[in-house]
């Protein structure tokens, strides 16, 4: 045996292999187990020692720098912030030894710490842990941006908090350690360490601890850039889906509005329109002219809009918004049910109503609007062909009454509309205001389009041709059923007119007008000939009817009045047939005794004299005029 010599004593070779071997594969030596194997040989003794704490180290050392190899390499494949975040508290708890590691990550909006991840953990408190600004020791690793640490919490003489103290108690912590986790200058949390007893933290716990922050700073600055990335794809996927959506309702709008000018340009009419836009939003539409929007009635009057339950002042509302802004509106608070102004002069706002069966989409409103201003368009070009129309109306309507003209002249200015310049002609005069002349226009054209007119002072002077074969019956069913004559006073004739009578039968028609005025009529269809008599009587001083009605029946209207009789309508009833008492007495349902009384009271009232030829000729007048007066 080979043995060497240490010392005042030799030591076996053997032994010493066997030593610095046992050390080698990383089993746990002391002093007396060496002291055992080698003796009394203190330097050697000594020797190994030191080489079995340094060994010690290298491995833990190694174990580390696997450790956070193993974290840099799951870095580099983030997927799972929270099970990252997880795995690297766990590695801290181990690696280090301490009781409980934990993870707060730092909100920079309240200046607080949140607990992200934790492990050793005994109560619920530290994982909802949120420590307010400047609190504890991680308020102070946060504000200087360095470790810190504690032997002993409970002496330290850092700002309390009263949460804060009960999560520190419930854990039952003792010494701490908390390091802070900064990228590029900005805090991003704290990683922390901590034991249930006093404990000294080493400079190989506080290296290791932020070598470990610094692997949770770049993972929670990586997910949150990867956040960001993905709100700004997400941002850019939506931007991209909203621009496809506008591309393809600006196309729709466009494809609709092709369509809308190719109608115009086409000369449809409000139908063609109509149509359209009920097929391309599928809804229903209607358009409102000028003098229903107008009607007391509207739109009660309407099916479309009557049922709807929008009050009139909604619906005029609505236009008055769609005028101001050239835009379709809302009406009320029915999201389905718009309307735009179809304003195509200062004569005339028309309406068009939308009702969509579901939620109007993108466009829809844009669209309305369109139809609207196409519509405008149409009742334009409408109008300026009425116009011209009228123009013509008036001017050979002007020519044929005063007789000036040629009638091969006349024609020649007729022969492209579809105008007669043949006779007969049926007269009639339309009592209205200037605002009313076209309405009125368009309604009598529509009611015969080959009808001449002119407008008077007073209003318009009609010819209808005999050859359109309107009887009386019908012409007043027509003008009678319109809203646009409800106020006007019209006189129709039933007389056939030659040219050269027409000048003289308008003067007539008109005087009486002016008759019809004096007795308070100012609405309604009048025949002509009902008073053609007074016409030729008053004609000249319309003023004097009502003078002489109350001259002749001032009397009797007074006694009625006073005593509740009615000898107006019994003298009427006794004249209208032919002064029989027996008739006259059937006709009212009386006593022949009683209208005896009755007459004998009108001798007193009026005087004998009231039976004389003239004298009844004149009650009989005013008595006629009286009942013409009450029937219109």
């Amino acid at each position: 045996m080979t043995e060497r010599t240490a010392g005042p004593e030799k030591v076996a070779a053997e032994s010493v292999v066997q030593a610095v071997s046992l050390i080698a594969r990383g089993n746990p030596v002391d002093r007396g187990s060496l002291e055992a194997q080698l003796g009394r040989q203190s330097a050697l003794v000594d020797s190994l020692l030191d080489l079995s704490t340094t060994m010690l180290r290298w491995r833990q050392k190694d174990q580390e720098r696997a450790a956070l190899l193993e974290s840099a390499s799951e870095l580099i494949q983030v997927r799972d912030t929270k099970r990252l975040l997880q795995k690297l508290v766990d590695r801290a708890k181990s690696l280090i030894g301490c009781d409980i590691a934990y993870l707060s990550e730092y909100n920079p909006d309240t200046d607080e710490l949140n607990v992200r991840a934790s492990r050793g953990a005994i109560s619920l408190q530290l994982p909802a842990l949120r420590v307010p600004p400047g609190v504890g020791l991680a308020g102070r690793v946060v504000r200087d941006r360095a470790a810190h640490w504690t032997s002993d919490y409970d002496l330290t003489q850092l700002p309390h908090e009263r949460r804060v103290d009960s999560a520190v108690k419930a854990e039952g912590m003792d010494s701490l350690l908390g390091v802070p986790m900064v990228v590029d200058g900005e805090v991003l949390g704290a990683l922390f360490a901590a034991n249930r007893y006093p404990h000294d933290f080493g400079a190989d716990e506080i290296t290791l601890l932020s070598a470990l922050a610094d692997h949770a700073s770049v993972i929670l600055k990586t997910a949150r850039l990867m956040g960001e990335l993905a709100d700004a794809a997400a941002l850019s996927a939506a931007s991209e889906d909203l621009a496809a959506a506008k591309a393809k309702t600006l196309q729709r709008l466009v494809e609709v509005e092709e369509q809308l000018t190719q109608l115009v340009l086409q000369g449809h009419g409000t139908t063609s329109v109509t149509n359209v836009i009920s097929e391309t939003l599928h809804a229903e539409a209607l358009t409102v002219n000028s003098w229903r929007l107008d009607s007391p009635e509207f739109p009660t009057d309407d099916d479309f809009l009557g049922q709807s339950g929008v009050s009139r002042e909604d619906i005029l509302a609505a236009l008055a918004t769609s005028r101001h802004t050239g835009r379709s509106a809302q009406i009320s608070d029915d999201e389905r049910l718009i309307a735009a102004s179809v304003a195509s002069n200062k004569r005339q706002h028309s309406g068009l109503f939308v009702r969509f069966h579901s939620a109007p989409k993108d466009g829809d409103h844009s669209i309305v609007a369109q139809a609207a201003q196409s519509l405008a368009l149409i009742q334009m070009n409408e109008q300026s062909r009425a116009d011209a129309e009228n123009r013509v109306r008036g001017e050979l309507a002007v020519d044929l009454i005063a007789d000036t003209r040629n009638l091969d002249e006349l024609r020649a200015r007729a022969r492209s509309s579809n105008f007669t310049l043949l006779g007969p002609w049926q007269l009639m005069v339309v009592q209205a205001g200037p605002n009313d002349f076209d309405r009125i226009g368009s309604l009598l054209a529509r009611i015969e389009p080959r009808i001449l007119m002119t407008q008077r002072s007073p209003g318009l002077t009609v010819l209808l041709p005999r050859s359109a074969h309107r009887t009386r019956t019908q012409l007043k069913e027509l003008l009678t059923a319109s809203e646009v004559l409800r106020d006007c006073l019209v006189v129709v004739s039933n007389t056939d007119f030659q040219r050269a009578q027409l000048r003289t039968a308008e003067d007539e028609l008109w005087s009486c007008v002016r008759v019809l005025n004096s007795l308070s009529i100012s609405s309604g269809v009048c025949s002509a000939e009902d008073f053609a008599p007074y016409t030729a009587m008053f004609g000249t001083a319309p003023e004097h009817v009502g003078q002489f009605m109350e001259r002749m029946l001032g009397p009797l209207r007074q006694w009625d009045q006073r005593q509740s009789a009615d000898l107006v309508t019994t003298l009427r009833t006794y004249f209208e047939h032919s002064n029989s008492m027996s008739r006259t007495a059937s006709a009212l349902s009386i006593h022949i005794n009683t209208l005896k009384l009755r007459l004998e009271r009108i001798d007193t009232v009026l005087d004998n004299d009231w039976r004389a030829p003239e004298y009844a000729f004149r009650l009989h007048v005013a008595l006629r005029l009286d009942q013409l007066q009450r029937n219109v």
